[in-house]
Parts: C-alpha cells; sequence; structure tokens
C-alpha cells in the first residue's frame, strides 16, 4: 500500500474512531434527557388531587371500573392509569391498554419509576404510587415517541459518522497527495540519477517543511557528488596528460639501453652511466608524481582527527627538508599550538611548502619558517610569484613558465590547498615583508587543548 493510502486510512479510522466516541456521547446524553423529562411527567401527576386531604373523596377509578366504559375524552384522559388493589386484582376502565403489573408491586411503600409494558406489548415508563388503603396506583406513559426520537437519532448519527470517515479519508488522501507531490518529484529525480548516472540533472524544491529540507540535502548532496565526480576526471585527464611525458622519456632509455644489448653495440661507460643515472631520476620523479597522485586522490573524509602538535608537525618537515637541501638554512620560530587533524597530512604540508622553496631559493639562502597558533608561513629569497599567478599556483599541474624545466610535477602545492581545505583552513601567497621572494601562508583553525590558555584572537 502506497504512503498516501495508509496515511488517509489512517485519518479515516481517527476520524471515524472520534465521530464514533462523540456519537455514542450524544445518543446516550439525549437518551438520559428524554428518559429524565418523561419521568418528571410522571412524578409531575403524584399525589393526586385531594390525596393529601383525609375529607376529600377518593378517586372514582374504581367506581369508574364498575360503571363500564367511559366517553371518548375521559378515557383519553385515563389512558395509562390504573389502579392495583390490596387483593391484587387490577381496576383500569374498560377498553384502555393496560400495563401489565406484577404482584410484587404491591410491596412498594413510596413512589417508584421502572420500565414495563401494556398487554399489546407497548413498552411504557410506569410510576407505582402507593395509596395509604393498600392500593397502589398504577401510571405509565408510552415509550414509542423516545424510542422513535432515539432511533432517528440513531441512523443520523450513523450517517454521519460513515460521512465523515469518508470525507476524512478523501481529504487525507487529497492532503496527503498535495503534500507527498514534491516527494514524488525528488523520488522520480533520484530513480532518473540511477538510471543515467547524471548527477546534474536538476532537483526541483520548494517550502520549509521537511520535504523541502530533504529535497535540498539531496540537491546538495547530488552537487556535490557531481563536483567530485568532475573534480576526479579532471585529475585522470591531468595526471594522464603528465605521465605521459615521463613515461615516454623512461621508455626511451630503457629502449636505447635494450637495443644496445641485443644489437651487441655496448655504450661507453660514461654514456651508460649517464643513461642509467637519466633513468633513475626518471624512475624517482615517476614515484614522486605517483605518491602525490594518491595524496591528491584522498578525500578529506579519509583523514585523521586527532590532536597534533604544530610545534613537532614544523620540526620534523624541516628536518626532513634539510636533510636534502645541505647548501639552504633555515630559520625557524614555531610556537607550541595544536590543530585537531591528521598528523601525516600536516606535516606533508608544510614540507611541499619548505621544497617549493628550496627549489626557487638560490644557493646559500635562507628558508623562514614561523609557526604560531592558527598559522604556518614559509618564505624564500627566490624570484618570488607573480601577482597574477598567485591564485592559479595551487591549481594541479600548474607550473610557473621559469619552473618548467625543473624537477617537480605540479602537484606540490595543489596538495597544500587540499590538505588545508581538508583541516578547514586556506593557503595563499603574500607580499613578503622584505619585499622580495615568496611569502605562502598557511591558515588552520586551532584546537583548544584542556588546561592551556587560549591562543590570542581565539575565544572558547
Amino acid at each position: 500500500m502506497l504512503l498516501r493510502s495508509r496515511v488517509a486510512l489512517i485519518t479515516a479510522a481517527i476520524v471515524a474512531v472520534a465521530i464514533a466516541a462523540i456519537s455514542t456521547v450524544t445518543y446516550l446524553s439525549t437518551e438520559h434527557s428524554l428518559r429524565t423529562q418523561l419521568d418528571e411527567t410522571l412524578l409531575g401527576g403524584w399525589p393526586p388531587p385531594g390525596e393529601g386531604d383525609p375529607s376529600a373523596p377518593k378517586p372514582g377509578l374504581e367506581d369508574l371500573c364498575r360503571r363500564g366504559t367511559p366517553g371518548r375524552p375521559l378515557q383519553r384522559f385515563l389512558e395509562g392509569v390504573q389502579l392495583l388493589k390490596a387483593d391484587g386484582s387490577v381496576c383500569a376502565p374498560p377498553g384502555v391498554d393496560s400495563v401489565v403489573v406484577d404482584p410484587a408491586d404491591l410491596a412498594a411503600r413510596t413512589v417508584t419509576l421502572r420500565d414495563g409494558h401494556t398487554r399489546s406489548g407497548t413498552p411504557v415508563r410506569v410510576l407505582l404510587g402507593p395509596f395509604s388503603d393498600g392500593n397502589v396506583l398504577v401510571i405509565s406513559r408510552s415509550l414509542a415517541e423516545v424510542d422513535s426520537t432515539l432511533a432517528g437519532l440513531r441512523t443520523v448519527l450513523i450517517a454521519v459518522s460513515v460521512l465523515g470517515a469518508l470525507l476524512a479519508a478523501a481529504a487525507g488522501l487529497l492532503l496527503t497527495r498535495r503534500t507527498l507531490r514534491p516527494m514524488a518529484r525528488l523520488t522520480g529525480a533520484a530513480e532518473e540519477i540511477a538510471r543515467t548516472h547524471d548527477l546534474d540533472l536538476p532537483v526541483t524544491v520548494s517550502g520549509r517543511d521537511e520535504v523541502g529540507r530533504l529535497g535540498r540535502a539531496f540537491a546538495a548532496m547530488t552537487g556535490a557528488l557531481a563536483d567530485s565526480r568532475r573534480r576526479q576526471r579532471a585529475l585522470v585527464t591531468d595526471a594522464a596528460h603528465e605521465l605521459r611525458t615521463p613515461l615516454t622519456s623512461l621508455r626511451t632509455n630503457i629502449d636505447l639501453l635494450a637495443r644496445s644489448e641485443h644489437t651487441g653495440r655496448a655504450l661507453a661507460d660514461g654514456d651508460r652511466g649517464r643513461l642509467l643515472d637519466r633513468l633513475q631520476a626518471q624512475a624517482g620523479e615517476l614515484g614522486d608524481l605517483v605518491t602525490e597522485l594518491v595524496v591528491l586522490a584522498r578525500d578529506e573524509h579519509e583523514f585523521d582527527h586527532a590532536d597534533v602538535a604544530m610545534g613537532t608537525v614544523v620540526r620534523h618537515a624541516v628536518r626532513r627538508a634539510s636533510s636534502r637541501a645541505r647548501k639552504h638554512t633555515f630559520d625557524v620560530r614555531s610556537a607550541e599550538w595544536h590543530v585537531c587533524g591528521d598528523e601525516g597530512a600536516l606535516e606533508r604540508m608544510v614540507l611541499n611548502l619548505l621544497d617549493n622553496a628550496i627549489k626557487f631559493s638560490p644557493a646559500g639562502s635562507a628558508v623562514t619558517v614561523r609557526s604560531e597558533p592558527g598559522l604556518v608561513a614559509v618564505a624564500d629569497e627566490g624570484p618570488g610569484v607573480a601577482a597574477a599567478d598567485r591564485t592559479s599556483a595551487f591549481d594541479r599541474f600548474w607550473r610557473a613558465p621559469e619552473a618548467r624545466s625543473l624537477p617537480g610535477s605540479g602537484l606540490g602545492l595543489a596538495i597544500v590547498a587540499d590538505i588545508a581545505a581538508a583541516h578547514g583552513g586556506y593557503v595563499r601567497f603574500e607580499d613578503p615583508p622584505s619585499g622580495r621572494g615568496a611569502l605562502a601562508v598557511v591558515r588552520v583553525p586551532p584546537a583548544v587543548v584542556a588546561g592551556s590558555p587560549l591562543p590570542p584572537g581565539i575565544r572558547g
């Protein structure tokens, strides 16, 4: 059963139960009111005139019974009135549909009301009024009008209950269909995306209710997936293009070495050594490129979220960079602060900044490293980065014209930008204080370590 059908059925059932409860209360209260009015009518005729006065004549019902049938007006007046004598006999006017009495009614000592029926079977309400001489006056009123009124009310209430349930079901189905229409469109869009694998299909959403929120969340999810797919395709395309050059060069040198072996024309020792050195360097560059591609392919959710001491990270990165840059000096000033993130990724981010500074700095120059809460800055004494290229420098495989002859893949700064973004920060080139060289600044939000003072400008 569809959701809208279930909602309509549940709505109809709830409304039907509510109407049935209200109808039952209405029916019972009406029945009680009608019977109460009837009882008040019967009690209004008691005691009979003169019963409270000993000298007043007693009701002549017994004499009337002996004389015979009264006239029609009197018969209509006496209808429903009879006398239950102390000896158990019943005196009723002839032609009157008398009430079936029980001998136990003689035991009545006070005015009593009960249900009964006449000899013809008509249901009546009976009042038993005892006299001082032991006789009991029986006054009855037909319940036919009460039963007829209640039967009509019962029919109306049943019809209202059924009609109300049907109207509630129809209204519930209509409202549910209108309410779930955006859900149906969202479902159709999801099915179309699953069928065509086209994440760029538009998802129309509106409203601020739960369905609208779901639609916007779904649209944001498909947009993020589409962006991720575009980035993956761009990465694969760029990687294939960049891998083609080192692979071609590597294959050419290997073919040259293999040809010299197969033809028997051995290369001179110097040529062979230079060729092997080139192969080794190209293999190293290819390995570095593959490693950097693997780092770029990582999703930010794959990073750890541990407490990382950035002072330690900077020291480790400087130690690794200095081991392969013997002709450079490092001026390091690092404060102790912490970041919630991946220690290995953060160290690679700093190391890539240092490698970039070393690559463009002349031999004997100094690389300056500053680390303080929320900031890591690396400055060099190289040619710097043109203002027009400061944004493009962090694109994948982008290389400055003067750096295309230098080793590298053009992925180092792109990795820095991705790692900084994954940790809630960013990286950019700024104007160096000395006016020469390049200054790369990474800003990431510091973590607040329990028991340590907050860094300036950071609120708890």
